[in-house]
C-alpha cells in the first residue's frame, strides 16, 4: 500500500513538473517588416526612437526577457527587410504584453511616436507577417560574456 502511494506521488509530481516546464517556456514574437519606397532612414529612426525605447523600458520593468532588431540579408524573394524580435520568459508574460506595454507607451511617448520627415509608419513600412514561437531547446549559456 505504501509503495503504491509513493508511486502515485511520483507519477503526479512528474506530471505537474512537466506542466510547469511547458508553461515556463520562452515565447518569442517576430515581426517581419518590409521597408517601402526606399524609406529606410524613416523606418530606422522610428524603430530606434520608439520601438527600441519601449523595449529598453520593458526590460527595466521585467516585462520582457530580451529584444532584437535584425536586418535580413537580401535574397531572391526579398519579401522582408527587418525582423523585430521580442522574447518573453513564458506564456504568462506574453499574454500580459499589451497590458504591460500600455503604460510604457503612455509615459515615454504620450503624444504618440516620434517620426522622421512626418512619415507615418504606414508610409514607410509594411508588416509582412509575424510569428510566435515557443522555445523547445536552448543553450544554458546565452551570453558569451557570462
Amino acid at each position: 500500500m505504501i509503495l503504491r502511494c509513493v508511486a502515485l506521488f511520483i507519477v503526479l509530481s512528474s506530471a505537474q513538473l512537466k506542466m510547469i516546464a511547458q508553461h515556463n517556456k520562452e515565447v518569442t514574437l517576430m515581426d517581419f517588416v518590409k521597408i517601402k519606397d526606399g524609406k529606410k532612414a524613416e523606418a530606422m529612426y522610428f524603430y530606434e526612437n520608439n520601438w527600441k525605447l519601449y523595449r529598453e523600458e520593458a526590460l527595466k520593468r521585467n516585462i520582457i526577457q530580451s529584444w532584437q532588431l535584425a536586418e535580413a540579408t537580401p535574397d531572391s524573394l526579398n519579401n522582408f527587410d527587418l525582423i523585430l524580435i521580442t522574447v518573453y520568459k513564458d506564456s504568462v508574460q506574453y499574454s500580459k504584453s499589451e497590458e504591460n506595454f500600455r503604460p510604457i507607451l503612455a509615459a515615454l511617448r504620450p503624444n504618440g511616436p516620434v517620426l522622421l520627415n512626418n512619415f507615418k509608419p504606414a508610409d514607410f513600412r509594411v508588416n509582412v507577417f509575424f510569428k510566435i514561437t515557443r522555445t523547445l531547446f536552448t543553450s544554458t549559456k546565452r551570453n558569451p560574456d557570462e
